[in-house]
C-alpha cells in the first residue's frame, strides 16, 4: 500500500523546506538592512557632534574630513557626502527619525536633503516612499534647495556623472590634453566646456557626423537636446546657441519627408570661416580649434545670416555670449566689441575691440581677407 492520503511526499518536503530556508534568509537579511541603516543615522548624529567638539585635534587631523578619511575608512568624497547629510538631518526631523528606525536608507537621504527644507519635508517623504535611490536621484535632479517634488527642473542645475577608466597611456593623453586645453583658453576649463571641446567641429570648419540634435515641443514649447539615447531639458540661452548653426530636419510627427535645411546659407559659412581665419574673433583668444558661428545680433532679437552679423567663436565664448557674460556687438568682422560681464553685473569690466582687418579692393562685398585664398571648404554637417 502506498502512504497514507494526505502525507507530504519526500519531494514536497523537501520543497517546503526550502521555502522556509529561503524565507529565513530574507528575514534575516532585511532585519540587518535595518540594523545597518540605524547605525548610520546614529552615525550621522554623531558625527555632527564630533565636529563641533573638534574631536580631529585629539588625533593630529587638520579637519573633520581628514579624521574620517583615516580613522573611519571613507573616501573623500563620501567623508563630504556623510557630513553634508548629517547636518542637514539636524533641519528635517521627520526624515531623521525615519532614518534611525530604518525606513529610509542613506542612498535616499542622501537625494533628498539636497532639495527638502523643513516646511515641505513631508511631501517630499510621502513622494519618494518606495522608490529606489536612482528614482529618487532623478526626482531631485535640476531642483533648487526649497523646491517641492512637482516643481520643473532646472537644466542649468542638471548635474550628470561621467567616469572614464583607461589605462596608463591613455591617461597620459587625457591629463596633456585636459592640460594643453586648459593654456590655450588661458584658464582652468570646467567639465562642461571640456565636453563642448570634445564634441565640436574641428577647427577647420569641417562638421562632425551630426550625433544630436535639438527638438522643440509643439505644445510646452520646451526645447531639449537628444543624443545617445537621453533627452535633456535645455535653458533658452543653451537652445539659442546651439540654433546659432545647425540644419532644421522639419517635424519629426509628420510623415513628408523634408529636405535638410542649413540655418546659415553654406557659402556664407564659408566665407565667414576664411575671413576669421578659423580662429576664435575674440581678442586675446588662443582658440584655433572647437569653433562655432555666432550671431551678433541674435536670431530671436531679429539677426539676419549676413556676414556682417556672423562671426567665429570658440565654444567657451559662445556659451558666455549667450549667458550674457560677454557681449558682443557691432560689424564684423572689424567693427566688433566685446564688453566682458561679470554675473550679477550690468556693466561690463573689460572692453575690447576687433583688430582691423585688410582686405583687397575687390568688387564683391563678401570680400575675404588679404593673403588668403578662398579655397573651397567641404560644408559641415
Amino acid at each position: 500500500m502506498s502512504s497514507a492520503v494526505g502525507a507530504m511526499t519526500f519531494e514536497e518536503t523537501n520543497q517546503a523546506v526550502q521555502v522556509e530556508y529561503r524565507m529565513a534568509l530574507h528575514r534575516r537579511l532585511s532585519a540587518r538592512a535595518r540594523q545597518r541603516v540605524s547605525l548610520e543615522a546614529e552615525e550621522a548624529r554623531d558625527l555632527v557632534f564630533a565636529e563641533e567638539a573638534g574631536i580631529w585635534r585629539d588625533h593630529g587631523y587638520v579637519s573633520m574630513l581628514e579624521y574620517m578619511e583615516r580613522e573611519l575608512h571613507y573616501g573623500p568624497h563620501a567623508a563630504t557626502e556623510r557630513l553634508r547629510v548629517a547636518n542637514e538631518l539636524f533641519e528635517l526631523p521627520l526624515l531623521a527619525e525615519k532614518f534611525r528606525n530604518g525606513e529610509v536608507p542613506f542612498s535616499v537621504v542622501r537625494e533628498v536633503t539636497r532639495v527638502a527644507v523643513p516646511e515641505n519635508e513631508h511631501e517630499w517623504l510621502a513622494s519618494t516612499e518606495g522608490k529606489t535611490a536612482r528614482q529618487v536621484e532623478r526626482m531631485v535632479s535640476g531642483l533648487a534647495k526649497g523646491a517641492a517634488p512637482d516643481d520643473r527642473p532646472d537644466p542649468r542645475l542638471e548635474r550628470h556623472r561621467i567616469v572614464l577608466e583607461v589605462d596608463g597611456e591613455h591617461y597620459a593623453k587625457w591629463l596633456a590634453y585636459r592640460t594643453g586645453l586648459d593654456d590655450e583658453r588661458g584658464e582652468r576649463v570646467d567639465d562642461n566646456a571640456l565636453v563642448d571641446s570634445i564634441a565640436a567641429p574641428s577647427g577647420d570648419g569641417v562638421g562632425r557626423p551630426c550625433l544630436h540634435a535639438v527638438t522643440t515641443c509643439r505644445v510646452c514649447k520646451q526645447s531639449a537636446f537628444v543624443a545617445g539615447g537621453i533627452e535633456v531639458p535645455l535653458t533658452e540661452a543653451g537652445r539659442e546657441r546651439l540654433l546659432c548653426d545647425s540644419a532644421e530636419v522639419g517635424d519629426l510627427e509628420s510623415e513628408r519627408p523634408a529636405p535638410l535645411k542649413p540655418n546659415i546659407p553654406s557659402p556664407t559659412r564659408r566665407k565667414v570661416f576664411i575671413r576669421d581665419r578659423f580662429a576664435c574673433v575674440v581678442p586675446g583668444c588662443r582658440s584655433r580649434r572647437h569653433l562655432d558661428l555666432h550671431h551678433v545680433i541674435f536670431r530671436s532679437r531679429g539677426g539676419t545670416h549676413a556676414m556682417c552679423n556672423i562671426v567665429v567663436i570658440c565654444s567657451a565664448h559662445h556659451a558666455r555670449a549667450h549667458e550674457g557674460l560677454l557681449v558682443i556687438t557691432g560689424r564684423a568682422p572689424d567693427a566688433l566689441v566685446f564688453e566682458f560681464r561679470r554675473s550679477g553685473e550690468d556693466e561690463p569690466h573689460l572692453v575690447l575691440t576687433s583688430a582691423p582687418v585688410v582686405f583687397e579692393a575687390v568688387d564683391d562685398e563678401d570680400s575675404v581677407p588679404r593673403g588668403t585664398e578662398a579655397e573651397p571648404v567641404p560644408q559641415a554637417s
